[in-house]
């Protein structure tokens, strides 16, 4: 700063006195203080102001980290639900479905509403082709005529039971002059013989027995369960058979029927017993017919 005319006239010690007196005196004490005053008060408000703004941001951080962590909890619950939802109508129908088509059942419907109505139409789809399949096995085990098995499925029933041990009588039978009969009234006349002939023959025997028809006019059955001290009871069923058959009605003929029949347990077994059956049929046919030979 400059210093007035007379003031730079001075001496350095005068200069170094009048300075010395200047900040010694009372008024400036008093400036001083004042001085003091106004920037200590200066700074209690920048130490109040700073402290409210950091008192400001602690509540904005505080409110933000508490909205942050209710966030987090409910992203985390709802990704558990969306878990628990996704196993329940997904997951778990899936693996219900697979271990379904793994065991060859229809599928349970569960599951989304989507899955379900995939279910449904896999189960109709499945019964129908269950019902197929069913009428595929009935045909190729059955005669288509009468109704009877066949003799694939004569064959395969003889063999297990040859190779089981459950007793059983092979029965089997001829509709004696057949071919007579059948040149006389006709094949219409002949194919409701054959149907008489296996419906009578279901109803004399068993539903655990199984009817077979093995050739034009041969039927055979395989009767199980039975013994050969048991006998009698065949010979009941096949009487009773002939009875009916001997009788005429409905525009058919009376036919009679000759039978030969062995044992699984019989004495003095042959080749098998087929042929042991089919030689007490041989018997019968060469005797007169219309009867029942043991062998």
């Amino acid at each position: 700063m400059d210093l007035p005319e007379e003031e730079k006239q001075l001496s350095q010690k005068e200069k170094l006195e009048k300075a010395q007196k200047l900040v010694s005196n009372n008024e400036y004490r008093n400036k001083r203080g004042t001085i003091m005053r106004e920037v200590s008060g200066c700074l209690d408000q920048l130490l109040e102001k700073t402290k409210n703004r950091q008192q400001r941001a602690n509540t904005i951080f505080s409110d933000m980290y508490l909205k942050l962590e209710i966030a987090i909890m409910i992203l985390v619950i709802l990704l558990l639900s969306i878990c628990i939802i996704v196993r329940k109508l997904i997951v778990v129908p899936l693996v219900y479905y697979n271990k379904s088509i793994m065991e060859g059942e229809i599928f349970p419907v569960i599951g989304a509403a989507e899955l379900q109505k995939w279910a449904e139409t896999y189960n109709k789809v499945f019964k129908e082709n269950e019902e197929t399949q069913r009428l595929i096995r009935r045909q190729a085990e059955h005669d288509a005529m009468t109704d009877a098995l066949n003799r694939g499925s004569f064959e395969k029933l003889l063999h297990m039971y040859e190779n089981g041990d459950t007793p059983y009588a092979l029965i089997l039978i001829d509709v004696d002059t057949f071919k007579t009969v059948n040149d006389m009234y006709g094949h219409a006349v002949g194919d409701e013989i054959l149907k008489k002939v296996t419906g009578l023959l279901k109803k004399a025997f068993r539903s655990i027995d199984h009817v077979c028809r093995i050739g034009g006019d041969e039927f055979a059955i395989i009767m199980v369960e039975m013994t050969s001290d048991l006998k009698y009871t065949i010979e009941e069923k096949i009487k009773a058979v002939n009875e009916e058959l001997g009788t005429e009605n409905e525009n058919i003929p009376a036919v009679s029927l000759s039978v030969g029949v062995a044992f699984s347990d019989r004495e003095n077994s042959g080749e098998s017993i087929f042929k042991d059956a089919d030689k007490a049929l041989y018997y019968v046919k060469e005797n007169g017919r219309n009867g029942c030979k043991f062998y």
